[in-house]
Order: structure tokens, then C-alpha cells, then sequence
């Protein structure tokens, strides 16, 4: 980073920083974004330090699936400090944010497992409607009713369960023709299943990390 460039980006995380004392965390988002945009990749910790105040922005406005991918990139760049300790905090067996329970940290990941294989093949990746945003849950809510019911998770490690959420393909209407032709959500996961690789062994990227709380993290449907 030259010296010119890395004199805006001090100043873009000084007025950041200022505005996240002035409890205005809306108005730090739009800094702190221009401040990691600014930054070359390849300097690690000034990159590393701006996702991390970029994270803590998000956190205060409730954006949680976003903040944890802002601190999971951030975790990367630099094993040791303030992000990994945050991300660790927060995070669950499935690389998302910690919910009160177990039982919703599961439904949590299969919901966005399954939602983002949907919507991964949808125009814009959003829904068409609200009618088809509302039949698509209710049929996700149903098959997860089946797989409680049938104790599918019972004493099943991550990478277990993993593999069930990914192997589970509910069919859904073909929104958008005039014909009732159902059709199976079927796509390719980036997931600790379809890579060969055991979610609770550290990543190959090299963090340190179990791979399930890493790169093979399940994504927020917020992330497509």
C-alpha cells in the first residue's frame, strides 16, 4: 500500500471508530465498507483489523450472518487477536451465528442449506413472490418436522448432520409456468460433504480452525 493510499485508509478507520462512539453504527457500515475496499489484499492485518471493525458495525445493527462472515475473513488474515476471539464467541459447530440452543443451531443450518440451494438457481437469487417465498418455507418447516420426528439427529456428530441437510432434496413447485411440473432442488454444495473433507479436521486454508467453523462453514442465505 502506498503512502498516500494508506493515509485515506487510516483516516477512513479513524472516522469509523468515531462514529461507532458516537453510537451511530449505521453511519460507520458505509465508512468502514469504503475503508476494507480500500485495502489491498495482501495487506493482511490493516485488512484484517478494518473486517474486523466492519464486523462489530454489523453486530450493533443486529446484521449477525453478515458480521460473522466480516470476522470469518477477517479470523484468516490474522490467527491471533481481537477477531478470532469475537468470531469464536459467536459462532457454532456450523461456522453461523449461536443460537439459545442446540436444537435451533440445527434447524438454523438446514434451513439455510436447503434455502440457499433454492434460491442459488433463482434469477437475482430471490424469490419471485411472496407466495412462493411462503411455499417453499412451509415445505421446509414440513420435511424438518419429518426429520425430528424420525430422530435423524439424534446423537449425530456436525459432520453427520451436515450430511443429512445436504442429502435431503425437497420438491418444490415450478413457480413461474403455467403447468403444476415439481422439480427437485438439486445443486452443488460447497460444504464439508461434497468436498471429502471432515468437517471437524482443521481447514486446509490453514487457519486452525475445524473446517465446519472455517471455509466449509455453512453460508447465510444472506451471503448469496
Amino acid at each position: 500500500m502506498n503512502r498516500i493510499g494508506k493515509k485515506d485508509t487510516t483516516w477512513l478507520l479513524h472516522q469509523g471508530l468515531q462514529e461507532l462512539a458516537r453510537h451511530r453504527p449505521d453511519k460507520a457500515l458505509v465508512i468502514l465498507r469504503e475503508a476494507v475496499d480500500s485495502i489491498p489484499p495482501a495487506c493482511n492485518d490493516e485488512l484484517s483489523k478494518a473486517l474486523y471493525w466492519l464486523s462489530v458495525a454489523l453486530l450493533r445493527l443486529d446484521k449477525r450472518d453478515l458480521a460473522i462472515k466480516s470476522l470469518s475473513s477477517a479470523q484468516k488474515l490474522r490467527r491471533r487477536g481481537f477477531a478470532r476471539r469475537l468470531y469464536l464467541r459467536t459462532i457454532n459447530e456450523y461456522g453461523m451465528p449461536r443460537q439459545p440452543s442446540p436444537e435451533l443451531d440445527d434447524f438454523y443450518a438446514f434451513m439455510n442449506i436447503q434455502m440457499s440451494a433454492y434460491l442459488v438457481k433463482k434469477p437475482m437469487k430471490r424469490f419471485s413472490s411472496y407466495a412462493e417465498r411462503e411455499t417453499v418455507l412451509k415445505i421446509l418447516m414440513d420435511t424438518w418436522k419429518q426429520i425430528t420426528a424420525q430422530g435423524l439427529l439424534l446423537d449425530s456428530e456436525c459432520g453427520e448432520k451436515l450430511m443429512i441437510f445436504q442429502k435431503i432434496k425437497p420438491s418444490f413447485p415450478e413457480f413461474g409456468f403455467s403447468s403444476p411440473h415439481r422439480r427437485s432442488a438439486v445443486v452443488a454444495f460447497t460444504s464439508a460433504a461434497a468436498n471429502s473433507i471432515n468437517p471437524s479436521q482443521r481447514c486446509p486454508c490453514g487457519s486452525g480452525l475445524p473446517y465446519s467453523q472455517c471455509c466449509g462453514r455453512v453460508r447465510s442465505v444472506t451471503e448469496l
